[in-house]
């Protein structure tokens, strides 16, 4: 701190005397500031383990589906919810929205129902839907 006080004092009288026409001062480079770990660094963490990843890719089980008197075509594909558990099962599996077909919908839940996600321990389960489409031809 002294010298920054001595180097002012010696600046201002090269500027009085008038012999000091171009003056450069050197300041102190400013401290590098440490580098801290993001605030949500060990969210993200969490996140990236706790992501569910399909390992094993649901079978269609080729079913006769046919429209029962009453049923009309919703013109929606069905909307499975389901809920994905710490050991990799899918678990609470339920139509949240119908074709107005009762067997697309039982074939579309028992498709999402026999897949199979990575194990996941210490991760609560996580909420997910999927639309199925089924081609029938």
């Amino acid at each position: 701190m002294g010298s920054v006080i001595a180097l002012k004092q010696l600046i201002a009288r090269l500027v009085l005397a008038g012999s000091l026409s171009f003056v450069v001062i050197a300041l102190p480079a400013a401290r590098s500031q440490d580098k801290k770990d993001h605030p949500d660094a060990a969210a993200q963490q969490i996140a990236k383990r706790c992501n569910p990843v399909l390992v094993k890719k649901p079978r269609f089980k080729a079913t006769a589906i046919r429209v029962r008197e009453g049923e009309k075509s919703t013109g929606y594909t069905p909307i499975i919810a389901f809920q994905i558990g710490a050991t990799g099962e899918v678990l609470n599996a339920h139509v949240k929205r119908s074709s107005g077909i009762r067997d697309m919908d039982d074939s579309a839940l028992s498709w999402v129902s026999s897949g199979k996600y990575n194990t996941r321990p210490g991760c609560s389960a996580v909420d997910n839907e999927t639309d199925v489409l089924i081609d029938i031809r």
